[in-house]
C-alpha cells in the first residue's frame, strides 16, 4: 500500500450497533405491514371463505368448524410468515455474528413455536366468536373482561410452563453470586425460591435476566450469557431493576394500560368490522363477523389498533415502568459504576443503538435509550 492510499476504514461497534438495530427496526415495521397485507388477502380475495368451506365438508358446524379453521389457518398463517422470520430472526442474527442456532436448530424451535401458539390461538378463536355470536352486540365488552385475567394468567405462567420447552433450567452454577442475588431481594422485600440459570447461549450470544414464576415458586433466571460476561456487581445491578418491576407492580401497571386499549380496540373493531364485512360479502364471501371466515378482518383490524397505539404504549412503558425500575437499581444496589458498565456491555453484546432518532425511539422502544441510562446513572453520582 503506497503512502497515499488511505487505510481501510474499521467500523467501529456503535456504527455496528447502529446499522443491526436500524435493520431490526425495519424488519419490524415490514413483518407488521406484512401480517396486515396477509390478512387482507386472505380475506377480501375470498380465500378465507374458501377455506371454511373446505373445513366445514370434513367437520360438522358450529364450534368444531370454528376449531378446525382456526388450526388450517393459523398453520397457513405461520407458514405464510416464515420467510420473513427466517431473513429477521436466523439470516440478520448470523450476518452479524448473534445467533448460535444452525439451520436445524432455528427450524426446529420455529416449529415449536408454531405449535405452542397454536395451542393458545385455536381454542381462544373457538371461544372468541361463540362470544360473538352469543353477545351481538356486547361481546367486546365480554372479550376485554376475559382477556384481562388471561393476560395476567398467561404472563405468569410463561416462565413455568412454556419457557422450559425452549430452554434448560439448572441451579445457579456461581454459589456465592447466587447468595448475592438472594441476598439483595431480600433487601427489597420480594421473596424468591431460587436462582437458576439458563442456557441462552444454545441460540444466541445476547444477555438477559428475568424473573419466574409466581408466589413460592417465584424465581431469579439468569441467562449463562450474562453470568458468563458480566462481573458479579453489574449482574447485581441488573437483577435489581427487574426486582424494581416486582417492588413497583409493573404488571399491574401493563394489565391496566392493556384493559383500556384493548376495550378501545374491540369496540373499534365491533364499530367497523360488520359495515366491512357487509359491504364486502360478495367478494369476501362472508357476510358477517359471526362467521368464523372473518377472522382475518378481525385480525387485521385489531392488528391496525395495535399499530397506532404502540407509541402511547412504548411511552408508557419508557416513563412509567422502565425508567423508574433504573432508578431502583441504583438506589438499591447504590453502584452507579456497575450500572454504567452493565449498560456499556449489554450495549455491545446485544449490539443496541445507543441513541436512536426521536421518532424510532417514539414508535419502537419501550425502554430508554442506552444514552440516557448512561446518563442517568452518571448522574446519581453527584446526588446528595
Amino acid at each position: 500500500m503506497s503512502a497515499t492510499t488511505p487505510a481501510p476504514r474499521q467500523t467501529s461497534d456503535v456504527e455496528r450497533a447502529e446499522r443491526y438495530s436500524r435493520t431490526r427496526e425495519l424488519l419490524s415495521v415490514a413483518g407488521m405491514l406484512y401480517g396486515l397485507a396477509v390478512q387482507a388477502l386472505l380475506f377480501w380475495s375470498g380465500s378465507s371463505a374458501r377455506l371454511r368451506d373446505a373445513v366445514g365438508r370434513r367437520v360438522p358446524g358450529g364450534w368444531r368448524l370454528d376449531v378446525g379453521y382456526a388450526l388450517v389457518y393459523g398453520l397457513v398463517e405461520h407458514a405464510l410468515g416464515l420467510p420473513l422470520a427466517y431473513y429477521r430472526d436466523y439470516a440478520v442474527e448470523h450476518q452479524y455474528e448473534l445467533s448460535n442456532q444452525d439451520h436445524r436448530a432455528w427450524l426446529a424451535e420455529e416449529a415449536k413455536k408454531t405449535a405452542v401458539g397454536l395451542v393458545f390461538e385455536v381454542p381462544l378463536t373457538a371461544v372468541a366468536f361463540g362470544v360473538i355470536r352469543r353477545w351481538p352486540r356486547r361481546w367486546w365488552l365480554v372479550l376485554t373482561a376475559l382477556a384481562m385475567p388471561f393476560t395476567v394468567l398467561v404472563a405468569q405462567l410463561y416462565p413455568v410452563l412454556i419457557a422450559p420447552i425452549f430452554n434448560r433450567f439448572v441451579p445457579l452454577r456461581d454459589a456465592a453470586l447466587g447468595e448475592r442475588v438472594r441476598a439483595l431481594a431480600e433487601r427489597a422485600g420480594v421473596r424468591i425460591a431460587d436462582v437458576v440459570q439458563m442456557d441462552m447461549s444454545r441460540q444466541t450470544r445476547k444477555a438477559n435476566a428475568f424473573f419466574a414464576g409466581i408466589g413460592p415458586t417465584r424465581r431469579v433466571a439468569l441467562g449463562d450469557t450474562l453470568v458468563d460476561q458480566f462481573t458479579p456487581d453489574e449482574v447485581e445491578v441488573v437483577v435489581a431493576h427487574e426486582l424494581g418491576h416486582q417492588v413497583h407492580g409493573d404488571i399491574w401497571k401493563g394489565v391496566a394500560l392493556g384493559g383500556v386499549l384493548t376495550l378501545a380496540g374491540a369496540y373499534g373493531v365491533a364499530t367497523l368490522a360488520p359495515a366491512i364485512a357487509a359491504r364486502s360479502r360478495r367478494r369476501s364471501g362472508v357476510a358477517a363477523i359471526d362467521d368464523v371466515a372473518s377472522l382475518p378482518l378481525l385480525g387485521l383490524l385489531l392488528g391496525a389498533f395495535s399499530a397506532l397505539a404502540m407509541p402511547l404504549a412504548n411511552g408508557f412503558s419508557r416513563r412509567f415502568v422502565e425508567r423508574p425500575a433504573d432508578r431502583y437499581a441504583l438506589d438499591l444496589t447504590g453502584r452507579p459504576d456497575a450500572f454504567v458498565s452493565a449498560m456499556e456491555r449489554l450495549g455491545r453484546l446485544n449490539l443496541t443503538d445507543p441513541d436512536p432518532s426521536p421518532i424510532v425511539k417514539m414508535v419502537l422502544h419501550s425502554h430508554p435509550t442506552l444514552k440516557e441510562r448512561i446518563q442517568m446513572a452518571r448522574a446519581y453520582r453527584h446526588e446528595p
